[in-house]
């Protein structure tokens, strides 16, 4: 799985993290990352190096959780993911939710995405029903892996 996070400034600019296809972003980083489990040198560093031969390998029981916390409220858009079934089989998200919050104290779900057997990028929009609504202003937004396809326990997201 590759993880991909839309930010949007005050002015309206838009970042983009970790997608290959897109160049520099356009503002610095301002956020830590974390993970809930990782086997070893398949960690963090192998979910955000902009790399589909690598990827991030949980070690742990479910769910498995990816942790993006910023220094300051962020505008979010989108969360994009790829994932590749045919190469990751029975490792592949099969329920994925999306949680943001102040913290790890008050994370409240936005949405909650079920993917049947997914090749490629996966596009999840944080706007509510209201279509005013573009944007999520958090401190934190967590990506939790609820199951993976015949519910085996790791998980092989790449980066």
């Amino acid at each position: 799985m590759i993880l991909v996070v839309l930010f949007a400034n005050s002015e309206g600019n838009i970042r983009i993290e970790k997608m290959p296809s897109y160049s520099q972003p356009l503002t610095p980083h301002r956020e830590a990352w974390s993970i809930s489990s990782c086997k070893p040198r398949n960690g963090v560093a192998s979910l955000r190096d902009d790399s589909l031969d690598t990827y991030w390998q949980s070690d742990g029981a479910q769910p498995h959780l990816v942790n993006i916390q910023f220094q300051k409220k962020v505008q979010l858009q989108l969360v994009v993911l790829y994932v590749d079934f045919k190469l990751d089989e029975s490792y592949t998200p099969s329920k994925i939710s999306i949680r943001a919050g102040d913290g790890f104290h008050n994370l409240k779900e936005i949405k909650t995405v079920d993917l049947l057997k997914p090749v490629g990028w996966v596009h999840i929009s944080l706007s509510g029903t209201d279509p005013r609504e573009t944007f999520i202003h958090t401190f934190m937004l967590q990506i939790a892996v609820l199951a993976n396809h015949l519910n085996v326990n790791s998980v092989w997201p790449r980066p």
